[in-house]
């Protein structure tokens, strides 16, 4: 039971015909569906997701030229979901995201700044890449004009290659600086703390290049690993031994660490080459990194140090 079917069997059944009788202006300009934040648009909802902020619901997405009928259309949705109330409702907590009627321009703004796709590269920076992720989840249930998923459409479309390739390059020194080369290290001197953190940044940082080699955004950070078990790219391959160093005991399996460090990075470092993205046979992920960077086109990106983050 995913409050996203619900929604969708509640808009098409109960909400849509009542939108159609009471604005009939309406007609032919409607978009309406359900995206944006919370376990339910990417489909990850379960029985714990159930106390709070879950149930059925939709936004009605307006062009401009129909931002006038926004107070209107609340207070019919407010009346719908009273008079026809489903036997899902949601339930709303003070913090929870909001989901309602807007136009079209102020639901991406809301959430990547922006009321369309981005196009220049300050803009694609200032879009945090979790929220880009949120956009484009969930549900379009009907877009009309198609001025919904214009927008979209475009933003599937994935970052600039540029910018790709820099957050690739990052990626991989990371990798090679916080689980080839410091884990085993600070495990030496016996700092669990910082080999501990050396793990997970190695972790998250293998998780980031899987999401990258797959073109798809990452999400919110506690939905990560589970989407990354979807993506068709070593998603499933390396969900195992990225799970199994989570649960090794440090100290004590230090070694079997290191061991699924560069079986990982060995598994990486071939699809790199399969992609057409590192030309290094080095066994040490800055050399793919420096071999990435090298690939970049756009110069302000390419002279940026490869460790550098963006």
């Amino acid at each position: 039971m995913r409050a996203l079917e619900l929604s969708r069997e509640y808009f098409s059944n109960t909400a849509l015909p009542s939108l159609r009788e009471r604005f009939p202006e309406l007609d032919g300009r409607l978009a309406a569906g359900l995206a944006g934040n919370g376990s339910e648009c990417f489909g990850y909802d379960d029985e714990i997701s159930r106390d709070h902020d879950w149930g059925v619901d939709f936004f009605i997405w307006l062009n401009e030229a129909d931002a006038h009928l926004i107070p209107e259309l609340s207070a019919w949705k407010i009346r719908l979901l009273t008079e026809h109330p489903s036997e899902f409702p949601r339930t709303k907590s003070e913090y929870g995201a909001r989901v309602g009627i807007e136009t079209v321009g102020s639901f991406y703004k809301s959430l990547i700044g922006m009321e369309t796709c981005p196009v220049e590269l300050n803009e694609w920076l200032r879009a945090p890449e979790e929220n880009l992720s949120m956009v484009v989840n969930g549900e379009v249930f009907i877009d009309e004009t198609g001025e919904f998923t214009k927008t979209r459409k475009q933003l599937l479309e994935y970052f600039p290659e540029a910018l790709r390739l820099k957050r690739i390059s990052s990626s991989c020194m990371t990798i090679a600086q916080s689980g080839q080369y410091n884990f085993a290290r600070n495990m030496k001197r016996g700092d669990t703390v910082a080999a501990r953190n050396a793990l997970v940044m190695w972790s998250d940082a293998v998780i980031r290049l899987v999401f990258l080699l797959n073109k798809r955004y990452r999400p919110y950070y506690k939905w990560r690993f589970r989407m990354m078990r979807e993506l068709s790219i070593l998603g499933a391959e390396l969900s195992s031994p990225l799970r199994k160093t989570a649960e090794l005991p440090l100290p004590g399996g230090e070694a079997e660490a290191v061991e699924i460090i560069e079986d990982v990075c060995a598994k990486l470092a071939e699809t790199l080459r399969s992609e057409g993205l590192s030309n290094s046979s080095n066994d040490f992920f800055i050399a793919h990194g420096e071999s990435v960077r090298g690939k970049i086109t756009d110069k302000r990106l390419r002279d940026l140090p490869s460790q550098y983050d963006i």
